[in-house]
């Protein structure tokens, strides 16, 4: 496995990012008017299949916008051309692209693309986790008073009561922060490189997560369901991620909304 040519393909998708960003874009509703795309996400999308077909031609394809290209491979690329859509048409810079690479069901190679920054976040199964040429680990915070923990959804999830009594639950523990940043990939980049304590996913696409998780995982992190229980299935996506600390259990204990 090259990884190099993984962000080659990366870099493509992000420079048709930085061309459109802060433009004003015809707007496509999906599923919701949440739920939307733009000739952003479709040209990112292009160029990144483009290299990916290209250096890998036997490997499946899994894109949010194409769908699934079918190569009868065990290997099968989750794509998600831009991940924080909503972000990017409103100009606010908290957008990223992934692409993960699984064989069956395990994943063994990431990379989430920061284009604003020009960051690119990558990782390797067994070999560590890096933003640029730089390795990345986990923070050590045990303390959830000086927590800063993320959140995301699926789009029928943002108004659900459970939602509602979590957030009451970590402001009585009285936490740092807590944030929806709208973008899970990159949350859980920043969560990897000790930027964030916790994130708690809810319910997204596996293109959101597929390679976060793994970048997360390689920076030391954990990731268990909302009961503590080891993930089986790496496509899973309820699930809570964090430093690996005795924050990890706190942040469960609050979790009995779900």
């Amino acid at each position: 496995m090259d990884i190099k040519k993984i962000l080659e393909a990366a870099k493509e998708g992000s420079r048709v990012l930085d061309k459109y960003f802060g433009q004003n874009l015809e707007i496509e509703q999906k599923s919701s008017p949440m739920d939307v795309r733009t000739m952003a996400d479709l040209g990112s999308e292009e160029k990144i299949v483009k290299v990916l077909e290209k250096n890998f031609p036997n490997y499946n394809i899994n894109s949010e916008e194409r769908g699934f290209i079918d190569k009868g491979s065990d290997y099968t690329f989750f794509v998600d051309p831009l991940d924080g859509t909503s972000n990017f048409i409103m100009g606010i810079p908290n957008f990223s692209l992934s692409i993960g690479l699984f064989l069956k069901e395990r994943a063994v190679a990431s990379v989430v693309a920061e284009p604003v920054l020009s960051h690119f976040y990558w990782a390797q199964a067994g070999q560590g986790a890096f933003l640029n040429k730089r390795r990345i680990k986990v923070n050590g915070q045990k303390d959830i008073q000086k927590a800063s923990i993320a959140y995301d959804c699926n789009y029928g999830h943002y108004l659900e009561e459970g939602l509602q009594r979590l957030m009451g639950k970590l402001e009585e523990k009285n936490i740092k922060r807590f944030l929806v940043n709208m973008s899970p990939a990159l949350d859980l980049c920043r969560l990897a490189a000790g930027r964030l304590e916790a994130y708690i996913n809810n319910g997204n696409e596996i293109y959101d997560f597929a390679a976060g998780k793994l970048i997360l995982k390689e920076a030391g992190g954990m990731v268990t369901d909302f009961r503590g229980n080891s993930e089986i299935d790496e496509k899973n996506n309820i699930f809570l991620a964090s430093n690996g600390t005795a924050l990890h259990h706190k942040v469960l204990g609050l979790l009995q909304s779900f």
